[in-house]
């Protein structure tokens, strides 16, 4: 007698509810963080699903930003009722892998094979397909074209650059205009950095704490120099620079149509380059991707769900969620569509993002403790940023704790 293997007959088991589910009415529930411009681009491709799929409910629950959603999550899931499927970060996949569906013997073969091979190692946890890309952003530089004619490419010339548009014309000592902008809750710039200037976190294996050696000093110093030519400040950067506080910033690409429409606001005019480089070209993505969870969910659901993420990976529709967004598309067949290639040649703009991601794109670190090491690196780098640490102290600090952290 044959004896199917688990993943065959997963898939089986799929193709039956997928067939059930021709019959029967299921309600899946979606929960998220997009909200003013994103939100109604999600809730346009929701109703597009539900409309070609009729027996499918999808209640799209918005669940605040990011940290609510994750709080929300964090606490649904250790009361055994996640949502059916929802956005989610890396680092808070790392905190329940065993509560997700793996992907992989659900998908549809020609669309695992349409994922962005850096996409899909983004998503793979302890050699499992957990989540798919969603909502993936670039950093870039944002610039005005008055002030910077010609966009720095190396660290020196960022450097340099920022310094000289640093105006203080009535010597106060505030700035009336700042050659760049920083955020501290962004550590993710730094990390764009560390990478560029070939430094890590974390050696290879894990094992041994690397982030204070000397290309993580040479980077944070250059941090600092920067900071003293920046606008320092929590909150989004595309008010101050609608305001002419900033000349040019780095920042997420997910944050283009904000920017954008504070130039607009501003009455100038906004281009986007590649970030700075230094040994190499490094930039890291951000942005959530989409988990289905096994927990809580009966097989009807968890069929409905992997036919929505199969709906939103269609190249059309990723291309759609892109050109409407400003995030990147996604699959293979979506960069590669004559759509898209039509919409970069038309927004230069946006296929500086797409090179920038294609050349250089790195995701974050996949260790199980990850959402506790930003938490820390972030600490550290406002610090420094602020002027309360020297690098050096800094790092040297951050490490002991991220070693203290990954020994427990």
């Amino acid at each position: 007698m044959m004896v199917l293997s688990r993943k065959w007959l997963l898939v089986a088991m799929a193709v039956l509810v997928f067939g059930a589910l021709a019959l029967s009415q299921v309600t899946i529930e979606f929960w998220h963080a997009m909200s003013r411009r994103h939100g109604p681009i999600l809730e346009t491709l929701i109703e597009r699903f539900m409309e070609e799929n009729p027996d499918i409910t999808v209640n799209l629950v918005y669940q605040g930003r990011y940290g609510a959603l994750s709080q929300k999550l964090i606490g649904a899931v250790a009361a055994g009722e996640p949502p059916t499927i929802a956005q989610q970060y890396e680092n808070w996949t790392t905190q329940w892998l065993d509560a997700l569906v793996p992907l992989e013997d659900y998908l549809a073969p020609e669309v695992l094979a349409d994922l962005h091979p850096r996409f899909r190692e983004m998503n793979t946890f302890g050699g499992k397909l957990l989540t798919v890309p969603f909502n993936k952003s670039i950093v870039v530089l944002y610039y005005r074209p008055d002030l910077v004619p010609e966009p720095p490419t190396t660290w020196e010339e960022f450097l340099q650059l920022a310094c000289e548009l640093t105006v203080d014309e009535n010597g106060d000592g505030v700035p009336e205009r700042y050659g760049t902008g920083l955020r501290p809750p962004n550590p993710e710039i730094f990390l764009t950095f560390l990478a560029q200037n070939e430094g890590t976190i974390l050696s290879e294996d894990w094992t041994e704490v690397t982030i204070n050696d000397e290309r993580g000093l040479e980077t944070m110093e250059f941090m600092a120099q920067l900071a003293k030519c920046a606008l320092v400040q929590g909150g989004y950067l595309s008010d101050p620079f609608g305001q002419g506080l900033i000349a040019m910033f780095v920042d997420t690409s997910a944050g283009y149509p904000y920017n954008l429409a504070a130039a607009q606001e501003g009455g100038f005019e906004m281009r986007v380059a590649k970030v700075p480089c230094h040994k190499n070209c490094s930039s890291m993505v951000q942005g959530t991707n989409l988990g289905v969870f096994e927990l809580g969910q009966t097989p009807e659901q968890i069929a409905a769900a992997v036919k929505l993420i199969e709906f939103l990976l269609r190249p059309e529709n990723t291309v759609y969620w892109a050109e409407e967004s400003g995030y990147l598309p996604v699959t293979v067949s979506g960069f590669e569509s004559e759509e898209w290639q039509a919409f970069i040649a038309e927004h230069p703009e946006r296929g500086v993002m797409t090179e920038q991601f294609l050349e250089g794109g790195f995701g974050q670190l996949l260790h199980p403790a990850y959402w506790d090491i930003r938490s820390l690196i972030l600490t550290y780098y406002e610090a420094v940023l602020l002027g309360e640490m020297e690098p050096k102290e800094a790092l040297d600090a951050l490490a002991a704790e991220i070693e203290a952290l990954i020994t427990e």
